[in-house]
């Protein structure tokens, strides 16, 4: 897909990659894809599993699946629907230290939604990692919600 939506920008003092993209729909079409397993799998990765096999809340756990990466455990630390999602994840919920926090931003524009996500937590033994690190989120950011534009605007909600 090409896009001519911004690209994701990256905060090394901040440590945090952001990306905001604007979609041709409302913002409960929008939250639907962002936290309902089975339209998150849509467009983020390819596997998407709650533990109790609910849509995201404050407190879910489960895991995202990415082909050559494996699976990523993530808990929801924040979901106001339709506003603001949040939360942590990573390779292992093990090592809570190496896991980062995604905040999904959600703002009404006319027929539309501003959706913004804003990584943080980003950690190295080195300033080259962590650079490593944010570069390829960025990148990640960019096919992803381009994904997330494309499986949106592609349905009837």
């Amino acid at each position: 897909m090409t896009t001519t939506q911004p690209r994701a920008s990256v905060d090394l003092d901040d440590r945090s990659v952001t990306r905001t993209v604007r979609v041709a729909a409302g913002p409960n079409a929008v939250w639907r894809a962002l936290s309902e397993p089975e339209h998150v799998a849509g467009w983020f990765g390819d596997g998407c599993e709650t533990d109790d096999g609910g849509p995201f809340a404050a407190g879910t756990r489960g895991r995202l699946h990415f082909e050559g990466y494996g699976w990523f455990a993530f808990e929801v630390t924040r979901a106001e629907p339709g506003r603001v999602l949040a939360y942590r994840w990573g390779q292992s919920a093990e090592e809570p230290e190496r896991m980062t926090e995604a905040t999904f931003t959600l703002e009404p524009d006319g027929d539309g939604t501003y959706l913004t996500v804003h990584e943080t937590g980003f950690t190295g033994d080195t300033d080259d990692a962590v650079r490593a690190a944010l570069d390829g989120n960025r990148e990640g950011w960019d096919g992803e919600l381009d994904e997330l534009v494309e499986y949106v605007e592609s349905r009837t909600w």
